[in-house]
């Protein structure tokens, strides 16, 4: 089916608009601290499952930007594990939780 020039401005800003859809999502890609009982503190940025460090001790706090969602699992992969926690936005942990992998997005 031929284009005609007529619709060509239509498409071309309707692609643009697409592009600078996606960079505006790239930038604000979520971000996760995840606080554990030793005091470190683990970055964890974008989405999808991220394996936690280990040996710091179970994770006594969540902070995000915003009302981000999250699930802790109990092994290092998302899949297969045991959800142990889930919510959206900052939260502390009264008892520790001993989590493996972390799920954001």
């Amino acid at each position: 089916m031929p284009i005609r020039p007529a619709n060509l401005a239509t498409m071309s800003a309707t692609i643009a608009g697409a592009i600078a859809g996606l960079t505006q999502r790239e930038e604000q890609a979520p971000q996760v601290r995840v606080t554990f009982e030793s005091g470190y503190e683990q970055k964890v940025e974008n989405g999808g499952c991220r394996t936690l460090k280990t040996g710091q001790g179970g994770v006594t706090g969540i902070t995000t930007e915003g009302k981000v969602k999250f699930a802790l699992f109990s092994g290092t992969s998302c899949q297969g594990s045991r959800a142990l926690a889930s919510g959206h936005g900052s939260v502390s942990f009264g008892d520790p939780v001993l989590a493996g992998a972390i799920v954001i997005g």
